[in-house]
């Protein structure tokens, strides 16, 4: 009796370090997953910093412009103003379209926390889906027949 209920025992540790030893390796693919995707992400950010950049000064050249055009408005009595009317049209919708990329330029900088936080989601699902298919529980299927003891 003592021999058996010792080699339940180990048994069971061994099943329990078998256990234990799969989530470490789980979990290390799924850190060297994240560690991936956020160096993947801070490449691209580092892309989208010089276009920000680019952005802010084309939004000061707009703004210099319209300085311009009010001198220019002051100055000349031979521009007509619906010719300053058009011209005071097209750098509003310059204006705007900054404004637009600007928004734009915002989203991607919070997309990677987004982005990440759906990777780590997913892979997680997909670590769970794949022991799953190791025990032979898949969802959806119901087994054919239960074993006989």
């Amino acid at each position: 009796m003592a021999k058996t209920l010792k080699d339940l025992f180990l048994a069971a540790l061994n099943a329990t370090l078998m256990l234990v030893t799969l989530c470490l390796v789980l979990l290390l693919m799924l850190f060297s997953r994240v560690n991936s995707l956020s160096e993947s992400f801070s490449e691209h950010l580092n892309v989208v910093g010089p276009l920000t950049q680019s952005v802010q000064d084309t939004g000061s050249e707009i703004a210099a412009l319209r300085g311009d055009l009010a001198a220019l408005r002051g100055q000349s009595q031979d521009v007509s103003s619906a010719t300053m009317t058009r011209i005071n049209a097209r750098v509003d919708t310059i204006e705007e379209r900054m404004a637009s990329m600007q928004s734009s330029m915002q989203q991607l900088r919070d997309a990677p926390t987004k982005l990440l936080d759906h990777a780590i989601d997913r892979a997680a699902d997909q670590a769970v889906a794949g022991i799953a298919r190791m025990r032979g529980c898949v969802p959806g299927e119901a087994p054919d027949q239960l074993p006989s003891s």
